[in-house]
């Protein structure tokens, strides 16, 4: 508001500042019960409860936007609409009816064409959580990627709204436009269809073992006992390859196939659900191979080139944070995986993990010195990170004030971007109620602008100094307690 008032612009529609993201039901590093039908299940869910909030604010912009006044551009959209309908207004009635929705049960005239226009939302929204609900109660059925009736991308719903918006701009009715109607669209914008982005995380040696059992069974020998360098050629030539690499009577373990399940869940929802997940996180990641090994893995199994997730290390232990950049600078040098990325990849540091290695003096200095020289190894082969913090709510897994937390970041860390991980302990805490809420989105906001626009100054190299000797030496005495 206040931003508005001093003749700042609007935030574009389609631009949000904050998104959010879940590993709940995702994160089956060491938990043998989030499978591959887990995952599933929890997008599936999260999918539900987005449309229903969404129907739900679609039936009060229908009785909101009322006007008749519109756009010759809006008018024709409506009469479209109302044309290509082949039920007769009693049969409109009767399914209206059915379907308990709160008003406006009747054909809607053409000289209301917002409503017509939202009318055919409310349709598309209900048709599409009866189609989820479906594949919840059985497994066996899957949303009909052909059926125009439901929606699938959060773009079919956002096109319309911001149709009726730049309509109500156009004709003068920006006070209508800037009301509910734009709280929609930002939410849409914001939290699509399925309220939060689901990260999958798994462990490196998991993926490791699952391309140890494809070598085995195809003769090529195994893959756990090559070393680096011939993993990567390996990777790198199956990544170029067109043929396919996975046997259909592949023999493996339980684990093995849980991996390739998860994979194929990854490229089934990546059709039939897309926006629903987030990033790939590996963890105990060590080596540039673990990365190739997961967009390997997930191309195999079905995700077309558009659909691959986007794969984030995870460094935690004090050993690979300290060797990420030289990992990153190996990965970076693999042309194809260089052009995949595009400029961009997602790098996660691990609080906790790293703590209980080498105790928090050692872990904080690592993280602080790491975070510098992951970013150095991205700039020399024009690679942005995103670096993902997984930060605890006590202090021994790297919680603490969240505003002075981000502005201790290295200069040149943040850079207008950053990932955190809010823990379950702090949770109620932080977003529990509404004011409390606004207020951490507020302080995580206002530290990201100001470490992007007044970056806090490099430490000496006297101080680095003294921090390396300090961090030697209470890493020395926390191994021996």
């Amino acid at each position: 508001t206040s931003s508005l008032a001093n003749n700042c612009p609007r935030l574009p529609l389609d631009k949000s500042i904050v998104t959010f993201g879940s590993w709940m039901g995702g994160d089956r590093d060491g938990n043998p019960y989030v499978t591959s039908t887990c995952t599933r299940d929890v997008v599936l869910l999260a999918r539900v409860q987005g449309t229903n909030l969404l129907f739900d604010a679609i039936q009060r912009l229908i009785f909101n936007l009322s006007m008749w006044r519109c756009t010759d551009a809006l008018k024709d959209r409506a009469e479209k609409i109302l044309s290509s309908s082949t039920d007769d207004n009693n049969a409109i009635f009767e399914e209206r009816k059915r379907r308990n929705y709160d008003d406006f049960w009747k054909a809607i005239p053409v000289h209301e064409p917002y409503r017509v226009i939202l009318a055919e939302l409310r349709d598309k929204l209900y048709n599409t959580r009866e189609a989820l609900q479906a594949c919840m109660a059985d497994p066996t059925v899957s949303i009909d990627m052909d059926d125009t009736s439901i929606i699938r991308h959060k773009e079919e719903l956002f096109e319309p709204l911001v149709a009726c918006y730049d309509s109500l701009i156009e004709i003068g009715d920006g006070q209508i436009a800037n009301a509910y109607l734009l709280d929609v669209i930002r939410q849409v914008s914001c939290f699509g269809l399925g309220l939060v982005k689901l990260d999958i995380r798994q462990e490196s040696d998991r993926h490791a073992e699952a391309l140890d059992a494809i070598t085995k069974f195809i003769g090529l020998g195994s893959y756990l006992e090559w070393d680096e360098d011939r993993r990567i050629a390996w990777l790198t030539s199956e990544l170029e390859s067109k043929r396919p690499l996975i046997p259909t009577d592949l023999e493996c373990s339980d684990d093995v196939r849980e991996v390739l399940d998860t994979c194929k869940m990854v490229a089934h929802l990546q059709q039939t659900c897309p926006g629903s997940l987030g990033t790939y996180v590996i963890s105990m990641a060590t080596s540039a191979s673990d990365v190739l090994a997961v967009t390997l893995l997930q191309r195999e199994c079905g995700c077309r080139k558009q659909d691959l997730l986007r794969v984030a290390p995870l460094f935690e232990r004090l050993d690979d944070l300290n060797d990420a950049p030289r990992v990153l600078r190996q990965l970076f040098s693999v042309p194809l995986y260089h052009e995949h990325i595009n400029g961009h990849q997602e790098v996660m540091i691990g609080y906790s993990d790293s703590g209980k290695d080498a105790g928090r003096m050692a872990a904080a200095w690592a993280l602080y010195d790491g975070q510098e020289r992951v970013v150095e190894a991205g700039k020399e082969f024009g690679v942005a990170l995103t670096l993902f913090h997984g930060r605890g709510g006590t202090v021994g897994r790297g919680g603490g004030p969240a505003h002075i937390a981000m502005l201790s970041q290295p200069p040149g860390t943040v850079d207008g971007s950053i990932r955190v991980t809010i823990q379950g302990e702090v949770i109620e805490t932080d977003f529990g109620q509404a004011e409390n809420c606004f207020h951490t989105l507020d302080l995580y906001t206002a530290a990201v602008l100001e470490h992007t626009l007044r970056p806090p100054s490099h430490p000496k190299p006297e101080w680095r100094a003294v921090m390396d000797k300090m961090s030697d030496y209470s890493c020395a005495h926390y191994r021996k307690t």
